[in-house]
């Protein structure tokens, strides 16, 4: 036995690390729901032999920590949930093994410590006898020669006191009337007195009140009957008491002699509180121990490799996974466990074990089995094969858990998984999921529709990143009411920021749900930019009907009387020659003509003509259009820069209505170059599209009135220096054209027009 514990130290200190490392690996490459790590006990039993009490702890918190750094690691396997609960059922039969195995090396050692102990008193128990024998035979020798006597006496009393000072046991002598004569220095710190104050005191001071009668009666009971004993223990346990109040188990020897008809006993102390302490704890473990294995769900074995498996033990949790009881296995082999494995697993299972076996490394398996009522049950099984020093297998030792609701849960899950992936797959809804202010989970639509590439690039982010900051407030509140215990809010409309910065109209409704891992929010989120446009292009399309139905109503209500308040103006400014009455009349036919302006304009706008159009090159447009502004562009001062593609193709357009636009962006850019400035120009192909670019260097347009600068009647000009309708012309013509115009201004900068037309396909 000595030689295999010698074998074991030698070996453990590199057959640890190496077993450590391999299950490590074999961890690692193994789906995360498989319980590889409960192989770290056989390393950490290993621990055993050590010297130092602490390994096997040392050794547990590294165990543990690469358990768990295999969960962020190894590949998937079976529920986060299942896995988790594997890891954490190994991690703690793990400890409570480790626990156990330093409880039983501590014990161990005290028990060494006080054999050792024990036969040191009892050592010194026989020398002071002796050196007290010595001590009688040198005194009745005195009469023959007392001063060679009185010189041996004194070598033999120092040679007692350094026993009895030099003991590790407390030792103290009592007269007949039981006072203390004697009180070593280990009676000192054992009993927390001094030698000094215990002298002549009587021993009853050292033991509890409830004892002391008894004590004395036994101790005269003993003087009596004349036998000494030596033996540590041989008297049983009593009570002391320290001089602070405190009460601790002793073990006692006890002896006594007689000089000059006086008696005189000598009593051995040995303070045991500690060992009994130890004992307790060692019990202690040992139920936890016992407890741990009965509380497991399922049960510990250990069998005999063939194919009935043969059981040499094996706990009580069979009984609740088979029907069977330990009797049925072990007294009366009424069934085996080999006959309890499922027909179609059996020798699957027989093949797996023995694969395993043949490398000497655990096993781990899944399988079938019949219980004694008939019913079918999934377990999960690993154990390993014991090995005798020669090599030979000796046995197999495992565990063996019911895993038959986990399987049933797993194929349900299965089935909500997957019909959770179609609706998502199908939804016309972005769905996002939130938890903890972060988002956990984004489906296909929300990756489009934030603009993104990967799931990775929502995932993890804060609700508010993803949100436009003049809705943050709103969310708060939301997310707020959800949490406190809402389970559902109304549906909005918000705007969020795609990755690229863009922001987009939607609609989004939100919910709260609770699940393994606590309160979420689940997020759905529907575009409506689209029907946003739709409702706007609607909403001017009403507003331009009803402009158009005014515009008609006023162009015959107020043309009329227009046309006879310009004649009558014109017939009498013929035939009046007051100069100040003609130009009154000038002022009145001015007037009335620019209100005809003005109604022409409302009905061109109201009752546009459809585009006739056909290839058209819009560099000459812009070429005759600048030809006819150069006197009023020269006398404004305004210096014109023209940047033409050499080959721009041929654009498909209205030649009257493009020429119409161009017009009216350059009215416009004169408007707010007055003082003069710079007018740019320019021409170029854009992916089978022409872009038109119109700029200038004048005062720009401020920010909060750009959006409406398309709107009919709104102007920026002076009173009676515009109608508002130009830009609405020009925008209607490009959208007829199936072109698109945008415009961009800054403040004391300047505006710019930007124009894409289809081209012309031949």
């Amino acid at each position: 036995m000595k030689a295999i514990e010698r074998l074991a130290m030698r070996t453990a200190p590199w057959v640890i690390p190496v077993l450590t490392i391999v299950i490590f690996a074999l961890d690692l490459f193994t789906p995360v729901g498989v319980g590889v790590s409960i192989l770290y006990i056989i390393p950490l039993l290993l621990t055993y032999p050590s010297l130092r009490t602490k390994d096997s702890l040392y050794f547990s918190a590294v165990a543990t920590i690469l358990t768990w750094v295999d969960v962020l690691i190894s590949p998937p396997g079976l529920p986060i949930p299942y896995s988790l609960f594997n890891r954490t059922l190994g991690t703690m039969v793990m400890w409570l093994i480790a626990l156990g195995l330093v409880r039983q090396k501590q014990t161990e050692q005290e028990l060494r410590s006080a054999q050792v102990e024990q036969a040191h008193a009892e050592g010194l128990m026989v020398e002071a006898q002796r050196a007290r024998y010595y001590a009688d035979q040198e005194a009745v020798q005195a009469i023959a020669g007392r001063e060679t006597a009185e010189e041996q006496l004194l070598v033999s009393q120092l040679r007692l006191e350094g026993i009895i000072e030099s003991a590790m046991d407390a030792i103290i002598t009592v007269d007949e009337d039981q006072h203390v004569l004697l009180f070593n220095r280990a009676a000192e710190q054992m009993f927390g007195s001094s030698a000094q104050e215990a002298i002549g005191q009587p021993l009853d001071r050292f033991l509890p009140a409830r004892f002391r009668a008894a004590h004395h009666d036994h101790v005269q009971s003993f003087g009596q009957s004349g036998v000494t004993s030596r033996k540590m223990g041989k008297l049983g346990t009593v009570m002391g008491l320290r001089s602070n109040g405190e009460e601790f188990p002793i073990e006692a020897a006890i002896s006594h002699i007689t000089v000059e008809k006086r008696k005189y006993y000598t009593v051995i102390l040995r303070d045991i509180a500690e060992r009994k302490r130890t004992e307790e704890a060692f019990q202690d473990s040992q139920r936890q121990l016992t407890t741990l294995v009965s509380n497991l769900p399922g049960f510990v074995y250990r069998c005999e490799n063939d194919r009935d498996w043969t059981m040499q033990y094996i706990s009580e949790g069979v009984n609740d996974l088979t029907g069977y009881s330990i009797e049925d296995y072990l007294a009366q082999h009424s069934t085996t466990y080999g006959e309890n494995t499922h027909p179609g697993d059996r020798e699957r299972v027989w093949q797996e074990i023995q694969a395993a076996l043949s490398q000497r490394r655990p096993y781990e398996t899944t399988y079938r089995i019949l219980t004694k009522s008939g019913e079918v049950k999934w377990v999960w099984e690993r154990g390993e094969g014991i090995y005798a020093p020669d090599g030979t297998l000796n046995y197999l030792e495992g565990f063996v858990t019911d895993i038959t609701e986990r399987k049933h849960a797993e194929h349900l899950l299965r089935q909500s998984e997957e019909r959770y992936r179609r609706l998502i797959a199908v939804s016309p809804y972005a769905i996002l999921v939130n938890r903890g202010d972060r988002i956990i989970f984004a489906n296909d639509r929300a990756i489009t529709l934030f603009g993104a590439v990967k799931t990775e690039e929502i995932l993890g982010k804060s609700s508010l990143e993803l949100f436009h900051p003049d809705y943050h407030e709103v969310i708060r509140e939301r997310i707020h009411e959800l949490l406190e215990g809402r389970s559902i809010v109304p549906v909005i409309e918000e705007k969020i920021v795609q990755l690229d910065g863009t922001s987009l109209d939607v609609e989004v409704s939100a919910a709260r749900f609770v699940d393994e891992e606590g309160p979420a929010i689940l997020v759905m989120l529907r575009d409506i930019s689209e029907r946003k446009r739709l409702q706007e292009q609607l909403r001017k399309t009403e507003r331009v009907a009803e402009l158009g139905t005014l515009a008609s109503g006023m162009a015959h209500e107020i043309g009329t009387p227009m046309n006879v308040i310009l004649g009558r103006a014109e017939y009498l400014l013929d035939r009046v020659t007051e100069e100040p009455v003609k130009k009154g009349l000038q002022t009145i036919i001015t007037q009335v003509e620019r209100i005809t302006r003005v109604m022409n304009q409302l009905l061109s706008f109201a009752r546009r003509k459809a585009p006739q159009r056909v290839a058209l090159d819009l560099r000459k447009v812009v070429e005759d259009g600048l030809e006819m502004f150069q006197e009023r562009l020269s006398r404004s001062h305004v210096q014109v820069v023209t940047q033409f593609a050499e080959e721009c193709p041929m654009v498909q357009a209205d030649g009257d209505q493009m020429s119409q636009v161009f017009i009216n962006l350059v009215m416009n850019a004169l408007h707010a170059t007055s003082d003069g400035g710079l007018l740019r120009v320019g021409l170029a192909s854009e992916r089978q599209m022409v872009k038109l670019t119109v700029s200038d260097s004048g005062h720009g347009i401020p920010h909060d009135v750009i959006k409406h600068i398309f709107d009919p009647f709104f102007t920026t000009k002076e009173f009676g220096k515009g109608t508002g309708l130009g830009l609405t012309v020009v925008k209607g013509i490009i959208e007829e054209h199936q072109g698109s115009i945008a415009v961009e201004s800054e403040e004391g900068k300047g505006t710019t027009f930007t124009i894409l037309l289809p081209v012309h396909i031949e």
